[in-house]
């Protein structure tokens, strides 16, 4: 799925920073599939796709030679910050795999994107309705990607959906969604954590 542009207001920052709290109080479903998202997972692409959740809960992930270095060390430390705590067996890989039964859950890699995206994701190797094998995301070559960009990618790829997607339909940007706003956001968040260990 993509994500729009960074705004760049500094209101709307310092109200991500000040309002989680608040908005944890909240509960919503925003875990694929939910009341307002639900196509069924199929093989995709780049132009024509979307994300459903991953098979499994031991998440292996391999950063393609196209991301910088830069950006590798920023997915990394997302995964750790983000994705490990949760009950997700994250592990990052030395290659990937891309046939068989056993493929890599994520595969990051950089490229041409619409100048409107920061980040792509969609599912490639569809094993049932709603869950799939192998997952892509694709980072804009033309934006250096944050923590925040990496979380939300990858939140796609485990099933997170965005705010106006949940159920109840939320706003893009309320904070209780964490990173899956459409702004920079530096936390996963409550909700999304219960979600991702709920479904594995």
């Amino acid at each position: 799925m993509p994500r729009s542009h960074r705004i760049v207001v500094a209101f709307a920052a310092a109200a991500v920073m000040l309002a989680p709290i608040a908005a944890q109080a909240q509960s919503i479903d925003n875990m694929y599939p939910t009341g307002n998202y639900h196509p069924s997972c199929y093989d995709g692409s780049l132009s024509h796709g979307h994300f459903c959740q991953t098979d499994n809960a031991d998440l292996t992930v391999y950063m393609q030679g196209s991301l910088s270095a830069a950006a590798k060390s920023t997915v990394k430390s997302a995964l750790s910050s983000y994705y490990s705590p949760t009950d997700l067996a994250v592990s990052v890989k030395s290659s990937g795999v891309y046939t068989g039964s056993s493929e890599t859950d994520i595969i990051y890699q950089s490229g041409t994107l619409s100048d409107a995206y920061i980040g792509m994701t969609w599912c490639d190797d569809a094993v049932t309705g709603t869950k799939c094998d192998q997952h892509y995301i694709r980072f804009n070559k033309d934006y250096g990607i944050n923590k925040s960009d990496a979380c939300h990618e990858t939140g796609h790829a485990v099933g997170l959906t965005h705010g106006d997607d949940a159920s109840p339909r939320v706003s893009p940007n309320n904070t209780i969604v964490g990173c899956m706003t459409e702004i920079d956001t530096y936390y996963l968040g409550a909700n999304n954590r219960a979600e991702i260990n709920a479904t594995y």
